[in-house]
């Protein structure tokens, strides 16, 4: 049988999978390198598709060079529909999702409204648990839900989008009106099955970070899964602070069991650089200074490192939380400034110098403190690493010092 006929067949083998079972969650490749048995290498079970190894490059090289004899529009291209595009670009980005022609079809196809959002953001969620970390698969997701925004946005003026979860300013969804629940028992943070009252925008949007994380799990240092989580929350969910709030109690527990994960602190790091610039609202809505949380994120990352030792993230990590820590007592004295209680202008002058005096002295105690913490508790470990990265911290608060007084 030739290899054409047999990627044909393989195909139909797929797509009649796929109308079989529409909620397949889970594919993987099986390692059988050769046919045993006259019958199909595709096996289904419990919505998880396994194809047999053999197959996956017959398959591949069908599907490819049918659809880009197509979209070449060369003189034997075969005729295809809608449906057979459909088809023909899953296959090619199940086996390989970095074909950045075969989600550009379908984006040809959203826009044509033969395919559906939902739809192919079920697919990419399928195509991510093989394949978590593939660019082409994150970048057309942004395309998916930019799209999703844009047509929330169309149909606001005659849906309950509108009412509550859908603002017209800077093409932003504006989610103050989420129900996020902020229980440390609720799994990520927010609710984990939205009520039927929810728009659609906010269900994709939450399973949207459960499938960053799960991509996340699969792939260590899975900088394309963690910067597609970062974008998911500015620009769908709009930095808001339940969000904000629930993702650093959810990432709290991932980041302490992925140590050398970098980009899971610089995730971290962003969640508390957002809820920095909403710390006046912080305090109004859930009575938390965000100083607070500063010092609980020093605390903790301190306490890791002195379960682990040797670990550069966590360094790099604590650097920035110090430094946001400074930066804290600064802000928070120059709002006091703003507000003196003297009535005469002297006492004004006089308020402000002697404040400005009493922050000098907080950040120099503060910067001793942890030259003296890092002094007694790391440099005397026997790792001669761990010792390494901790001189080089104390350097970096020296040198920060320096910049503060310059």
């Amino acid at each position: 049988m030739s290899s054409d006929s047999r990627g044909c067949r393989l195909l139909s083998d797929l797509n009649s999978v796929f109308r079989k079972d529409p909620e397949i969650d889970e594919y993987d490749f099986l390692p059988v390198l050769e046919p045993k048995h006259n019958r199909s290498p595709l096996i289904l079970q419990d919505h998880k598709l396994g194809l047999e190894m053999w197959s996956v490059k017959i398959l591949h090289h069908y599907a490819y060079n049918t659809l880009m004899t197509w979209r070449m529009k060369e003189v034997n291209a075969k005729f295809l529909g809608q449906l057979d595009l459909i088809c023909l670009t899953r296959a090619i980005v199940l086996v390989n999702p970095d074909c950045s022609t075969a989600w550009n079809i379908r984006k040809e196809l959203i826009e044509s409204g033969d395919l559906s959002v939902a739809d192919d953001l079920k697919l990419g969620a399928l195509v991510l648990g093989k394949h978590p970390k593939s660019p082409e698969t994150f970048s057309h997701r942004k395309w998916l839900f930019t799209t999703l925004v844009d047509s929330c946005l169309a149909n606001s003026s005659g849906s309950t989008v509108s009412n509550s979860s859908v603002n017209m300013y800077n093409n932003f969804v504006n989610m103050d009106a989420i129900d996020v629940n902020l229980d440390p028992n609720v799994q990520n943070g927010f609710n984990v099955e939205p009520s039927s009252k929810q728009p659609d925008f906010q269900e994709h949007a939450f399973k949207e970070l459960r499938n960053c994380q799960k991509a996340s799990d699969k792939y260590p240092s899975n900088y394309n899964a963690w910067s597609h989580r970062i974008w998911v929350v500015k620009h769908c969910l709009n930095c808001s602070l339940q969000v904000l709030f629930g993702e650093l109690h959810t990432t709290e527990n991932w980041v302490s069991k992925h140590i050398s994960d970098h980009s899971g602190f610089h995730y971290r790091q962003f969640l508390l650089t957002s809820l920095q610039k909403q710390s006046i609202d912080l305090k109004e809505q859930f009575s938390v200074c965000y100083k607070n949380l500063i010092q609980k994120e020093l605390a903790t990352t301190i306490d890791l490192i002195k379960c682990y030792e040797g670990h550069e993230a966590l360094w790099y990590h604590r650097r920035y939380i110090f430094q946001n820590l400074c930066q804290s007592y600064s802000a928070g004295t120059l709002l006091e400034l703003f507000h003196p209680q003297h009535e005469y202008e002297d006492d004004i002058v006089l308020n402000i110098s002697q404040k400005k005096t009493k922050l000098e002295n907080e950040r120099q105690v503060l910067l001793l403190k942890e030259i003296d913490t890092v002094t007694k508790s790391d440099l005397t470990s026997k790792d001669k690493f761990h010792k390494t990265l901790a001189q080089k911290y104390i350097d970096w608060i020296q040198k920060f010092s320096r910049s503060l007084e310059s």
